[in-house]
């Protein structure tokens, strides 16, 4: 019988200046189970609805393609990612 449905994903949350071409560079590369699954970049810009949130600038894999909302804190992306992944 397999428990693997009752492991929680293990999502590390790298450090990474972001080139993106706006003052937005703070990033954080997304690790779930030792693999890269997005790349995070905080909101900073005055233009932004949200600045201080954090947004998924790229996804892969199960998240490629997802529209993920404006995160106002790193715990919230950490609990939507998890959401998102489960079963990987």
């Amino acid at each position: 019988m397999s428990e693997q449905g009752n492991v929680e994903t293990l999502i590390v949350l790298q450090p990474i200046a972001v080139d993106t071409a706006s003052p937005d560079r703070e990033g954080r590369l997304v690790i779930a189970n030792g693999l890269l699954v997005a790349v995070l970049v905080r909101l900073d810009g005055p233009e932004h609805d949200n600045p201080g949130s954090w947004f998924m600038e790229a996804g892969f894999g199960r998240l490629q393609g997802q529209r993920a909302p404006a995160f106002p804190a790193l715990e919230d992306a950490t609990r939507w990612l998890r959401r998102h992944l489960k079963g990987t």
